[in-house]
């Protein structure tokens, strides 16, 4: 019985503003916590130099990845019958293409490192979960 309650609840029409909500919810956690690994690094001195590895480049493309990910949650939501497990497959299938560049072109960059790809390797991943949690969480839902 409790699958069938998760079921229906999963079918639920998800509402634009419930997808604008989760997805503002994301995008703050994501770049918060991603500023704060900046931050850290910089303190640290990893990789000074390497230009991916600031406060711009990665607020731009964290928001990028957060916007792709709401849109496709949305998408989902109105294509698919198990949103939440189908967007997690996409997630983690996107997330695993998004991190090799971290570790075959960053480490080859002016600045760059296997360390400080690693460091953009875990926003990808911070950014990722967050992104998941917050978007099939359906406490964010009226």
């Amino acid at each position: 019985m409790d699958s069938e309650a998760e079921v229906s609840e999963s079918a639920r029409p998800l509402t634009r503003s419930d997808l604008v909500r989760s997805g503002v919810i994301a995008l703050v956690a994501s770049l918060v916590i991603n500023w704060l690994i900046v931050f850290v690094a910089n303190a640290g001195g990893i990789a000074p130099e390497l230009e991916a590895l600031n406060y711009e480049p990665v607020s731009f493309f964290t928001t990028i990845g957060v916007v792709g990910a709401t849109v496709t949650y949305g998408m989902l939501a109105r294509t698919v019958t198990n949103r939440d497990r189908v967007f997690t497959i996409v997630a983690t299938i996107v997330l695993v293409l998004s991190v090799v560049p971290d570790f075959v072109v960053i480490p080859d960059q002016p600045g760059g490192s296997l360390v400080a790809g690693s460091i953009l390797g875990l926003m990808h991943v911070t950014t990722a979960v967050i992104c998941v949690v917050v978007l099939t969480d359906r406490r964010n839902r009226r």
